[in-house]
């Protein structure tokens, strides 16, 4: 099974971390502006509609108490026709007198009269009915529903009384407006005008209110503009409770709706697509969103670049200030405070004061790293009085040789300390050797000449003196190849152990031993410069000498031994 690392992946930058989540902050909040303001567009929109309904029921209901007003008014008209009147009592005296035959012509008069009136009435049915609520005769589109001798259902009473109302003749439901026949002394017949109310009624109802509309009588719809399926919905959510108005789904469309009127069980509701009237409005609304969107996620992006500059420029500056600061040689100066937020001062001044700590902890280390050189160097020159100061003044003198050759600081330094250390391995000699008052003889020659390596493995177990392993080890190594421990030949040697190895013959020359007194410094330079280009390295003693002003002395120069 493969197992993926992410170990080595690198963390993306507090600017694009910073942009991506103010970014992302303002877009969401935009989403939820766009929602809230689709939602209050679609909540507005439904008011609207609803109040468009309110308005429209109340206009629709003015216009049809005008229209039903009308309606009775013009029967009334045809009811008092004398020609009417007298046909109707022309065919009942004859009725008593001789029997049904003789009512013929009379009815014929009647149907004549009717069908005139009928086509001056904008009803669909025309029906004249006698005293006792049987038909006499019918005109009108649907004047068949009333046969002869069939009764209405409805008897006007004998005050003369008129009727405005709904009735029901076999499966058809007609809103009727009826007016009575009136004689001087009875009441001879009624006259009806009927409307039905089905899909041609419901279609005059949409035209009139501007809207969808719905019939229902006795819990049924009988006449809509609806369709099958919003029509079976609509009568399921609303006979029952007969409201007067909210909001129901149909067919996957949400409508407000409004009762325009009622009569009796029978109801007239006007209905409005929230949907449709929406989708304009929406599609408006959604299209200038869309570009304050796009206006609003330009802005948000260029304030959320500016933003997280804002936040990640004083930490991107504090940030470089330190690298730069890791990698100075030295902490010399404190990073200067940023000014752009108390947060990041505070951490500069805590980083300074760290570095502070860090400075003092150093120097205090490098104090007690040289008090440890100085007193292993002093353990040594302890040891044999001949040779007390002797690592310090080749550590001086190695200085002053390298400051001439042009060494850096921090090459200056190693030179210093590992010419402290160069005779370090000397403490492992037997002082019967390194005190002898005369020669040496070939095996304690060699013995002496195992101190480099000695030291070397001594100060190879602390870490902080690595560098100045070679001066150690290598500081007895001879251009002709003929010193020691390894025979190295030239500029295989280093330059630092070259150095100290001139400034260790030089102040062994002008250091008073135990078989013979200190040479003169100038005895000792001209041994250096006869030995030059075998024993020593020559540019090395051209700096010795200029490290050296005023010697020049010609005194004579014996043989110089090999310096241990």
């Amino acid at each position: 099974m493969t197992s993926v690392s992410f170990a080595g992946t690198r963390p993306p930058r507090l600017l694009v971390r910073t942009l991506t989540v103010t970014f992302l902050t303002v877009a969401l909040l935009l989403v939820v502006v766009l929602v809230v303001v689709m939602l209050t567009v679609r909540m507005q929109v439904r008011q609207a509609v609803a109040a468009n309904l309110e308005s429209g029921q109340r206009m629709f209901a003015a216009l049809e108490t005008r229209r039903q007003r009308e309606m009775r008014a013009q029967v009334a008209a045809i009811a008092d026709s004398p020609s009417l009147k007298a046909a109707i009592d022309t065919m009942q005296t004859e009725a008593r007198s001789h029997g049904a035959g003789a009512n013929a012509e009379a009815i014929e008069t009647i149907g004549r009269e009717l069908r005139a009136v009928a086509a001056r009435v904008d009803a669909d049915a025309l029906v004249l009915t006698d005293a006792r609520g049987v038909t006499i005769d019918s005109a009108g589109r649907l004047g068949g529903q009333w046969p002869r001798g069939a009764r209405t259902g409805i008897v006007i009473g004998t005050e003369g009384d008129g009727y405005d109302g709904i009735i029901k003749n076999g499966k058809s439901v007609f809103r009727v407006a009826a007016v009575p026949l009136q004689m001087p002394d009875a009441i001879v017949g009624t006259l009806y005008v009927a409307t039905a109310l089905d899909r041609n009624f419901a279609d005059e109802l949409t035209r009139l209110s501007g809207a969808r509309t719905a019939i229902i009588s006795d819990g049924l719809i009988i006449g809509t503009t609806l369709t099958d399926r919003a029509a079976r919905q609509f009568e399921l959510a609303v006979a029952a409770a007969k409201p007067v108005g909210g909001v129901v789904s149909l067919a996957d469309e949400t409508f407000a709706y409004r009762r325009l009127v009622a009569v009796g069980d029978t109801m007239f509701y006007a209905l409005s697509s929230i949907d449709d009237s929406s989708r304009a409005a929406m599609a408006g609304a959604t299209i200038s969103m869309a570009w304050l969107g796009v206006a609003a996620l330009v802005l948000a992006l260029v304030g959320s670049f500016a933003l997280a500059r804002l936040l990640t420029a004083p930490i991107g500056q504090l940030s470089r200030s330190l690298a730069a600061r890791a990698e100075a040689p030295a902490l010399a100066s404190p990073l200067p405070l940023t000014g752009s937020s108390r947060e990041i001062d505070a951490l500069t001044d805590t980083f300074n004061a760290l570095m502070a700590s860090v400075a003092q902890a150093e120097a205090q280390t490098e104090a007690a790293y040289m008090g440890a050189i100085r007193a292993l160097a002093t353990a040594l020159d302890a040891r044999d009085p001949y040779t007390a100061g002797h690592s310090e003044r080749v550590s001086v003198l190695s200085v002053a040789i390298g400051r001439l050759l042009g060494l850096s600081d921090d090459d200056l330094e190693v030179l210093r300390l590992g010419a402290l250390l160069h005779d370090i391995g000397k403490i492992g000699v037997a002082d019967e050797v390194l005190r002898k008052p005369g020669p040496l003889t070939d095996a304690e020659f060699a013995a002496i000449k195992e101190h480099p390596v000695l030291g070397a493995r001594i100060l190879r177990s602390v870490p902080f003196l690595t560098p100045h392993l070679p001066i150690v080890e290598l500081h007895h190594e001879r251009p002709d190849g003929r010193g020691y421990p390894h025979g190295l030949r030239g500029d295989d040697i280093p330059l630092a152990a070259r150095i100290v190895h001139a400034a260790d013959a030089y102040d062994a020359m002008t250091s008073a031993r135990a078989y013979r007194g200190a040479l003169p410094s100038s005895v000792a330079l001209r041994e250096l410069w006869r030995c030059a280009g075998t024993q020593f390295h020559a540019e090395i003693v051209g700096a010795l000498a200029n490290a050296l002003p005023g010697l020049t002395s010609d005194a004579e120069v014996p043989v110089l031994e090999e310096v241990t």
